[in-house]
């Protein structure tokens, strides 16, 4: 097996290396969302060195160094989380709260403040030292497992918020991020193993857990998409939707709620609106002069769904049609998928099963099992 320390080291440079990659706009999607994260897997990138730095007796040559490079973890959960809410915000600007979310750090900071200046530490009695040690090493772990639990939460509002404006959710989902949190559980427990429980038979795969996760973020982040992909007068539209059920989105005039319904009924039977594939709630609210509040309410209100769900219902309408049809023996499941205005074998499948109960190719054999029955 390799030695500890220069796994970490390896570990730990692969982090600043895709770090700085976020940090530079690689791929130029999510922008903000990404500087945050790149931050964010610096800071782990920090923590990780510790063990070869340590190994190397730099917090005896360098104790301020060391103990610098300690209070920085108390950024890296916070940084996961602000890059989340940039994810999966509207918003793209960052917002003025977020320096709350930096005040453990900057308490911590105070409190160590005195060594970086004598060298020295606090003195206190021994029961006031238990109580302060404790709080010490509780105080990280603690924080971590709030954010993280914040962060995954997030993730799943934002799972249920995209169906209110896309009808195709592969790309923008954030799976690869949610998966990543996931794989952030296993570093968290193999860490909370060195803190608290030191199994050494789990130590031994520590690094590489660590290692693989670096490698999984870099994987994944590296190709992702556009979370929203609208202009800045969409987004902005798209941001006065209500989602939120204690909030309920302001009320549109009978009247004007028959209107856009007529108008909706128009580009769905007789234009087939939903045979775009790149159909979006802001799309949709263009072509019937309204505000995606609007929209958003009539779909809501007369049809009791989200965009998502009224959209491909319609959608899986025309895949059923196509799929009994001629076209069938012309097209394979792909293309009938794109004919039918999805823009994804995925999603297609996901949504057709959801609504019919079979995949697309079981839905075949049953009907022509029916049908040769018949004869």
């Amino acid at each position: 097996m390799m030695n500890f320390p220069i796994i970490m080291g390896i570990t730990s440079g692969a982090a600043f290396l895709l770090g700085f990659l976020l940090i530079a706009h690689f791929g130029k999607v999510n922008v903000t969302a990404n500087r945050y994260l790149g931050l964010f897997v610096i800071t782990l990138g920090l923590a990780m060195i510790e063990v070869p730095l340590f190994y190397q007796k730099i917090h005896l040559k360098h104790p301020a160094l060391f103990e610098m490079i300690g209070l920085i973890r108390f950024l890296t959960a916070p940084f996961l989380y602000i890059s989340i809410l940039c994810f999966t915000s509207f918003e793209k600007k960052i917002k003025k709260k977020y320096v709350w979310h930096f005040l453990p750090f900057l308490i911590f900071c105070v409190f160590r403040f005195p060594f970086f200046v004598t060298g020295e530490n606090f003195e206190f009695s021994d029961g006031t030292a238990k109580v302060v040690f404790f709080i010490l090493k509780i105080a990280l772990p603690l924080q971590t497992i709030i954010y993280w639990c914040l962060s995954f939460t997030r993730l799943q509002h934002h799972l249920k918020n995209i169906h209110t404006f896309t009808s195709s959710t592969e790309g923008i989902n954030l799976f690869w991020l949610k998966s990543f949190l996931l794989v952030l559980l296993f570093i968290l427990i193999a860490w909370f193993n060195l803190v608290f429980f030191n199994l050494d038979d789990f130590i031994q795969f520590t690094p590489f857990i660590y290692l693989f996760s670096v490698f999984f973020l870099a994987y994944f982040s590296l190709q992702q998409k556009e979370v929203f992909d609208f202009s800045k007068s969409e987004l902005n539209d798209l941001s006065g939707i209500k989602t939120d059920k204690k909030e309920p989105p302001k009320r549109v005039s009978e009247d004007r709620l028959n209107e856009l319904n007529q108008k909706l009924q128009i580009l769905i039977e007789e234009k087939k609106i939903y045979l775009d594939n790149d159909l979006s709630l802001p799309k949709l609210a263009g072509n019937l002069n309204a505000s995606c509040n609007e929209t958003s309410f009539v779909i809501n209100e007369l049809y009791g769904d989200n965009f998502y769900n009224f959209i491909n219902k319609y959608r899986i309408e025309k895949a059923k049609n196509l799929l009994l049809s001629e076209k069938y023996n012309q097209l394979n499941i792909l293309g009938i998928a794109y004919e039918s205005g999805f823009n994804s074998k995925t999603t297609f499948n996901t949504t057709f099963k959801k609504n019919t109960g079979f995949s697309p190719t079981e839905f075949v054999k049953l009907h022509s099992g029916a049908a040769e029955k018949e004869l």
